[in-house]
C-alpha cells in the first residue's frame, strides 16, 4: 500500500502506527519530498469485509444443510465431505 502526503501528494513513509481499536489505527507519515517535509496523521479503518472468513463460511453452510426440510436431505449424499 503506498500512502501519498496529503499536502504534495508526494510518497510518504509511514514511521509508526497507533492502535486506536482491533479496526482502525492512527498512521504517521513523513512526507519523503524535501521541498514539502509535512508530518501527518492518515486514520486507516476497517470498511466492510467482502468475502467472510472460510472458517465463518464453513460453519455457514453446516448450519444451512442442517437445517434443510427432510425432503432436500438428499444433498447430503452429494456433498458428504461437509457432513
Amino acid at each position: 500500500m503506498r500512502i501519498n502526503c496529503p499536502h504534495c501528494q508526494s510518497k510518504a513513509t509511514v514511521t509508526h502506527r497507533e492502535k486506536l481499536s482491533p479496526r482502525a489505527s492512527n498512521v504517521y507519515i513523513n512526507c519523503n519530498n524535501h521541498k514539502c517535509g509535512a508530518r501527518s496523521v492518515i486514520r486507516i479503518s476497517h470498511a466492510y469485509t467482502i468475502t467472510p472468513p472460510a472458517e465463518t463460511m464453513t460453519a455457514a453452510m453446516h448450519e444451512w444443510f442442517a437445517n434443510l426440510p427432510e425432503q432436500e436431505q438428499i444433498a447430503k449424499t452429494y456433498q458428504p465431505a461437509l457432513f
